[in-house]
């Protein structure tokens, strides 16, 4: 059986990559080209990898449509203190250019392609980590995870500079290798590089990744057999310390200005603009009184008191995620309010630039249809619960994994302790994006969360349909 089950993993793998291939292809690569518009922040990533758009009219840079083609200038042209992993992938789609090589615009599908073959990679290890798995039960995991992450609310940052798409890529490059992981019963050798080369990619490829650091290191270390009896002479447990250090530093390395806009949205944007008594947040917050002046601005409006070095500076000294937190806590009801007001976007991967080339037959900000079913389906399923809907997965994942692993075998243990560690990465990204992000645009920030629901919805299904087979079986 044991034979059987792997012969026909090998076409369900193949079956799997082949189709995602070509929805991906469809989209991304063929006429008319799908994407996301640029909405400020390809800057980040294009510095560094030497492209800038090939207009400067403002109205066809940002916002409306996607631009296939980009000048390509020296490496690091611009440096503006934001590393990300993606700028990476952008760099080896430059060099695998030829039109880059020869001075000509860069084509942005060549980074796409770049995105499409790490994510089938991710995508056939995944698969085939599920090759013990009755056949139905491959074939549910493979069905779901090429109709969930080749929608265009995944797939559509594969055209673009978004670091988001580094953030899915190598989150689902560390979920590929962990499961395979798992299936062996150990996390040894290349693998456990390999795990933690995908981690450490993963918590460098945004700053708000960098805070899933300890969750990887835990997981890995379980994975790979660490015990605190004679275990800490392991590789792993230098991994796992060696990837924490390297999230605490690259948090650090957030440019001040990235930092104090994200704060200013937070407080001046959000907190200020709903609360009761501004003056008394004002002061329990230890901000000038004189900056209530601001509540309600934007920090990305053009006559930003941000644009002001020395007001930054003073604000930043005067602020902080850690005061925040602590507002927030002593007012926990503020808290959940805040979330209710970002809830409608928490199943909704779709920002509202425009996904398309221009063209007469697609206007200005044509948000596109093709791709897109799953997209819709769970939005109209859980977004009219979207908070009880996380709380029932993630809870539910979670009393599931915690109550049957007692009585699991080792590797069902694993397993178990893999559910658990998507459920408190999800948790995490939530918490994250609610605490350090405001509105107007919250459609990117739920990225990774949103995959981490994914990802637990699908292997809730095939464990569903692998217990099912096995009960008809037993009968």
């Amino acid at each position: 059986m044991s034979n059987a089950r792997g012969a026909a993993n090998r076409w369900v793998v193949a079956a799997a990559v082949s189709a995602a291939a070509l929805v991906l292809s469809a989209q991304l690569l063929v006429p008319p080209v799908q994407g996301l518009a640029d909405n400020g922040d390809y800057q980040r990533v294009m510095g560094y990898a030497g492209f800038e758009h090939s207009t400067d009219v403002y109205a066809e840079r940002y916002f409306s449509f996607l631009r296939t083609g980009y000048r390509v200038l020296p490496v690091g042209f611009v440096r503006n203190g934001y590393l990300s992993s993606e700028t990476l992938l952008a760099l080896v789609a430059r060099f695998a250019s030829p039109a880059a090589w020869r001075g000509g615009l860069f084509d942005i599908r060549s980074l796409a392609a770049v995105h499409i073959a790490l994510f089938l990679l991710a995508l056939g290890m995944g698969v085939a980590a599920c090759r013990d798995l009755a056949v139905p039960a491959q074939c549910v995991a493979a069905a779901l995870s090429v109709v969930f992450f080749t929608d265009v609310g995944y797939a559509g940052p594969f055209n673009s500079f978004y670091s988001q798409t580094a953030s899915l890529l190598f989150l689902l490059l560390v979920a590929s290798v962990a499961a395979t992981a798992i299936r062996r019963g150990r996390l040894d050798g290349g693998l456990l590089a390999a795990y933690f080369l995908a981690a450490a990619l993963f918590v460098a490829s945004k700053p708000q990744e960098a805070v899933q650091a300890p969750v990887l290191a835990l997981l890995g270390l379980r994975l790979s057999g660490f015990r605190l009896a004679g275990g800490w002479k392991k590789p792993a447990v230098a991994l796992a310390l060696a990837l924490c250090v390297f999230a605490l530093s690259y948090g650090r390395r957030t440019p001040r200005t990235l930092q104090a806009a994200a704060l200013y949205q937070v407080l001046f944007y959000e907190t200020l603009p709903h609360s009761p008594s501004p003056e008394a947040d004002m002061a329990e917050l230890g901000l000038d009184p004189a900056w209530i002046r601001y509540s309600g601005t934007d920090a990305f409006q053009p006559d930003t008191p941000l644009d002001d070095a020395a007001f930054r500076e003073r604000f930043l000294a005067s602020t902080g995620y850690g005061r925040i937190g602590r507002f927030y806590l002593a007012h926990p009801g503020r808290f959940v309010e805040r979330v209710r007001r970002a809830s409608p976007k928490i199943w909704s991967l779709r920002p509202s630039y425009g996904n398309l080339e221009a063209s007469p037959q697609f206007p200005t900000r044509t948000l596109t249809t093709r791709f897109a079913a799953w997209s819709r389906l769970r939005l109209a399923v859980f977004g009219a619960f979207p908070i009880t809907a996380v709380a029932l997965l993630l809870a539910g994942n979670t009393a599931f994994a915690l109550a049957t692993w007692r009585r699991a075998t080792a590797r069902g243990r694993l397993v178990r302790e893999g559910v658990l560690a998507a459920a408190v990465l999800s948790a995490t990204a939530f918490g994250v994006c609610f605490l350090t992000n405001a509105p107007p645009d919250f459609s990117r920030v739920f990225y990774v969360a949103e995959a981490l629901c994914d990802l637990l919805l699908v292997i809730d299904a095939a464990s569903l349909v692998q217990a099912l087979v096995r009960s008809e079986t037993a009968l």
